[in-house]
């Protein structure tokens, strides 16, 4: 990347002067003991030096060092002095064995250098990846363990922030970040035609100096923005699963003193592999869902048409009975019977109307078509319209309010009051006959309680788990009377969107629902 050519051409600065410096200070130093060192201590002090400046600043400053080193031992110890001319024979070799001894120790020490570094930098990604699999492990949600992903890969490389990124129509989506954000992943066209190009090219693209230190602002031309200053850079990394894209790993910069700051793109596409394979569990994770939705549908589809067809064919065929009875023009019915087959023909007609009409709410739940509008609700209006409206089935029963006038809750007016009315007709259709059905309300801790009670021989206590499950009925009610099963699993629905929460209590004495609703500071007429 951009930090590392300026960072290497300034060590080779760096270590030119070193060399340069350190050649005149041992010169000068041996010059005056020149008769007593003999060529051959000159030469391996100067060869000492050469291996050092080698180890400490790599093969180019060695090769530098060895040249330099050699023309000074030629220049001032080599007679003639003061000339590169040589004179005798072995002098010309021992200048030319101390060049090549120069050059070859330099290499392997500089060489030795590098592979320690690079040990030391393969140890440290080592660590920071095996750390990041015991975090992984930890996290079951694809979500999760990319956001893991990215606060890993911020503290390993010591930078600002990092997001995995999707490409979408137009634009590009936020899968995880560092920081749980999902602010907008692109604050300039140039930050997504570089995470673009990445994604298309396979390769590391980056806009700045991700190396750079923080207090010195690169200068760059933005279309449209003219020069502006970007402290640190961004960088993305593509993330493939064999030649498919699917994504970006954003880095922001500047990255941090760590053994990563000179080579972060190996530790970079070791991130790169683990949040690619996170992406693709997202994408799976998705359709896994979309596929149990399809799934679930298609059970509901199945299950609904099991449960209801015989309750939608036993209506059509009482009413289609006593109307071809009616048409039958060979028999001469009396009035009481002509009453009789329309009052079959009413009553099953409506008990369609209900199992439709179920049907229809089931699926507005279900679909989640229905949209609840909350406001401040009397009680106990609400309780006596639910009791005008149930007059028919509870006809011959002692129906009873008791609400102070002074409750009010925060709930849907519709909602609640479509529970209630499936609540009294199924006390009124599943308790004794003729028994009492008891409709209250009061203000608790836990807020505002709406019950439906009824006298009868209740619920079984296997049955009380599953009552609110839809097509669920309990085995001796069913028996007796016959309904799609949906009643109850209406009325759960009705009561969640409305914001409360209803549960069951059932005895030999009888069965009492109970309503949980949000209380209201202020009494609202219904």
């Amino acid at each position: 990347m951009g930090k590392r050519t300026s960072t290497l051409t300034r060590d080779l600065r760096w270590g030119a002067v070193v060399a340069a410096g350190g050649t005149v200070a041992l010169t000068a130093g041996m010059a005056p003991f020149r008769a007593k060192l003999g060529l051959l201590n000159e030469g391996l002090l100067l060869l000492l030096l050469t291996l050092l400046i080698a180890a400490m600043w790599g093969w180019k400053v060695g090769l530098f060092t060895a040249v330099l080193t050699n023309l000074t031992l030629n220049f001032f110890f080599v007679d003639p002095l003061h000339a590169f001319t040589v004179q005798r024979p072995r002098d010309l070799v021992a200048l030319f064995v101390f060049l090549v001894v120069s050059l070859v120790g330099g290499t392997l020490l500089s060489r030795a250098r590098e592979a320690a570094a690079t040990a030391q930098r393969r140890q440290a990604e080592t660590q920071v990846l095996l750390e990041l699999s015991r975090e992984l492990i930890g996290r079951a949600e694809p979500a999760d363990a990319l956001t893991t992903l990215c606060e890993n890969v911020v503290r390993a490389l010591e930078a600002p922030g990092a997001s995995v990124l999707s490409p979408t129509n137009g634009g590009w989506t936020v899968l995880a970040s560092s920081d749980g954000q999902s602010a907008r992943p692109m604050a300039t066209k140039n930050e997504s035609m570089t995470a673009m190009s990445a994604l298309q090219s396979g390769s590391i693209k980056q806009l700045g100096r991700i190396g750079l230190p923080s207090d010195r602002p690169l200068r760059l031309g933005i279309p449209g923005r003219g020069i502006v200053e970007v402290r640190g850079g961004v960088a993305f990394v593509p993330l493939r699963i064999g030649e498919r894209p699917l994504g970006v790993l954003r880095l922001d910069g500047p990255i941090g003193e760590t053994p990563f700051r000179e080579h972060p793109e190996d530790l970079l596409s070791a991130f790169a592999r683990e949040a690619a394979l996170g992406v693709q569990r997202v994408e799976l994770a998705h359709e896994a869902a979309h596929a149990a939705a399809l799934r679930e549908a298609d059970e509901l589809k199945t299950a609904l048409m099991a449960s209801v067809s015989h309750d939608l064919k036993t209506p059509l065929a009482g009413a289609k009975a006593a109307v071809s009875s009616l048409l039958d023009k060979s028999v001469s019915w009396s009035k009481e019977d002509i009453d009789a087959f329309l009052e079959t023909i009413d009553s099953q007609i409506d008990r369609l109307n209900r199992v439709i009409s179920d049907i229809l709410d089931l699926n507005r739940i279900e679909s989640g078509v229905v949209t609840p509008v909350r406001r401040i609700v009397n009680v106990r209006t609400l309780l006596e319209e639910a009791l005008v409206r149930t007059r028919t089935a509870t006809a011959g029963r002692r129906v009873s309010v008791d609400a102070p006038e002074a409750i009010a809750a925060n709930t849907d007016e519709g909602l609640m009051l479509q529970a209630l009315v499936n609540l009294i007709e199924n006390a009124a259709k599943y308790s004794t006959p003729g028994g009492a059905i008891q409709l209250s309300a009061a203000a608790k801790a836990s807020g505002v309680e709406l019950s439906v009670a009824d006298e009868g021989p209740g619920i079984p206590e296997q049955d009380i788990p599953h009552i609110f499950e839809r097509f669920y009925r309990a085995a001796d009610q069913s028996r007796q009377i016959k309904g799609s099963g949906l009643g109850l699993a209406i009325v759960e629905g009705f009561v969640t969107l409305s914001g409360g929460t209803v549960c069951v209590e059932s005895s030999a004495r009888g069965t009492r629902f109970v309503i949980t609703l949000p209380p209201a500071t202020a009494v609202g007429v219904a």
